[in-house]
């Protein structure tokens, strides 16, 4: 079918499912990428049940936006495109300049997602005025199609109550997500592999735990003896912001400056595994804002050495993907893969896609980050380095077969084939899954934001995942076991 691409795309949506094909059209591409002649973009209404969409139709690969209104209403006629003269290529990396014209241009933004479909969308608080953006903004940046959508983007941490009975582990009040299949349960209690529950404890009661997953075993190049559990930042950091149920914001915050072992306990397998070595996100705070790469390291206690020692990747040679590589991720067609098992319903390939992707990126998202943003110079003087600091970028994924829920999986690493760290060519990480976005119902500013996460995703739909760039030293200094 893709020999239909792109003048007969409409014979290719006759033969889809009823269920989705009203809801999809076919976007030419004129820019390059992955999919020379474009992709698809899907837009499922919320009036039935939820559908599988599939990753890739006729090989080009399929898009879920957040809902949003385009062309933005507005009551006068807005300015024109800016970069007329300069297209953005959504295949493309953002380069450092596009990105500070757009938080320039869009003042107040918290971020953007910019997808291979050729919108992006502003992702703004709801005290954001997009009546007057509607009229004063363009509609159109770069050619790109501009719209707001609200900040409801989550961590795909899960969070429950313990209870723990005296003289035993503790035991979830609420059924754990498994990623991992069944057969591998038989394995005895305390040996670990990837892809394993590791939470963050709190110490009040009810006792509050933070799930997320090891996404790694790694060491320090030429320390080898010293080993490191990959985690998400965000794990932590959730159950640290939680540790009372009465507090100032501002004193919640403050305590992310402590040494956060002081707040909670770091937990796999019924038991604490280890310390908190190191985090790459010091200036975190309330999710996403001053996350860059959202990955701690875990120090095991020494007496937990032998339960950690099934922890390696089940992929040989497996290496770090390197920042040049990142940035082509959508201008090739490598698959890109969830690492290790990931339960008995997902299967190595697409739906109706006989390829042996388990994910197909569909995006890059760009998030300020707010904590670099202080100082008295006006943001249009600040040189490139600053602007470097001032955001965070991530890439932008679907997974099919989805999730059954999308909580708890933060921390599971993705990988594809490419430019390595070294410079060789083979398998790399690509990242951690660090957070999930729905597409949500059709928005509308002049409502508070909807009921919580699961509500929304039980009537509607995962648009995408979002995985931020893996760090420098952690791609430059340490090796994966």
């Amino acid at each position: 079918m893709a020999e239909k691409l792109p003048s007969s795309w409409e014979e290719i949506q006759d033969q889809l499912p009823d269920s989705y094909k009203w809801d999809i059209e076919f976007i030419t591409n004129h820019l390059g990428g992955a999919a020379k002649n474009g992709c698809w973009s899907c837009t499922p209404l919320l009036d039935s049940e939820p559908k599988q969409i599939p990753l890739t139709i006729a090989h080009a690969p399929v898009v879920i936006p957040v809902e949003h209104r385009w062309p933005p209403v507005g009551g006068v006629k807005p300015p024109p495109d800016p970069r007329t003269s300069s297209l953005i290529n959504p295949w493309a990396e953002l380069p450092m300049d596009v990105i500070r014209d757009l938080f320039l241009t869009f003042e107040g933004a918290l971020g953007f997602y910019v997808l291979i479909s050729g919108l992006l969308q502003v992702i703004v608080p709801d005290t954001f005025d997009t009546s007057w953006a509607s009229s004063h903004l363009p509609h159109s940046f770069g050619g790109l199609k501009v719209c707001y959508i609200m900040n409801t983007m989550e961590p795909t941490t899960l969070q429950s109550n313990v209870a723990v009975a005296h003289g035993s582990s503790a035991t979830s009040q609420t059924p754990n997500v498994q990623i991992t299949h069944p057969s591998r349960q038989s394995r005895p209690a305390q040996s670990l592999q990837i892809n394993d529950l590791i939470e963050a404890r709190v110490s009040f009661i009810p006792r509050t735990k933070f799930e997320g997953r090891i996404g790694l075993k790694v060491a320090k190049n030429g320390q080898l003896d010293q080993t490191y559990l990959v985690m998400s930042t965000h794990v932590i950091t959730e159950a640290i912001l939680s540790k009372t149920l009465i507090s100032r914001t501002r004193n919640r915050i403050r305590r992310l400056q402590d040494d956060w072992n002081e707040h909670v306990e770091i937990c796999a397998g019924g038991s604490k595994i280890g310390i908190i070595e190191k985090s790459f996100d010091q200036a975190a705070e309330y999710y996403p804002s001053g996350f860059k790469h959202d990955v701690t390291l875990i120090k095991p206690d020494r007496d937990r050495e032998a339960s950690i020692a099934n922890i390696q990747t089940p992929v040989d040679g497996l290496g770090w993907l390197s920042r040049e590589a990142w940035s082509s991720l959508r201008q090739h067609s490598a698959a890109v893969k969830i690492l290790g098992p990931t339960g008995p319903d997902k299967q190595a390939k697409c739906i109706k896609c006989h390829t042996n992707s388990e994910a197909t990126i569909v995006g890059e998202g760009v998030f300020r980050n707010q904590t670099a943003s202080a100082g008295s110079k006006a943001p249009e003087s600040h040189d490139e380095s600053f602007w470097r600091k001032f955001v965070s970028r991530a890439v932008l994924y679907r997974v099919s077969p989805d999730f059954d829920i999308p909580n708890g999986y933060s921390g599971v690493a993705l990988w594809a084939d490419g430019k390595r760290e070294d410079g060789s060519q083979g398998p790399g990480i690509v990242g951690f899954q660090s957070f999930v976005q729905g597409s949500g119902h059709t928005q509308n500013f002049d409502l508070p934001e909807g009921p919580h996460l699961e509500e929304r995703l039980r009537k509607g739909f995962v648009a995408f995942y979002g995985a931020f760039q893996v760090p420098d030293e952690l791609r430059q200094e340490y090796s994966i076991l």
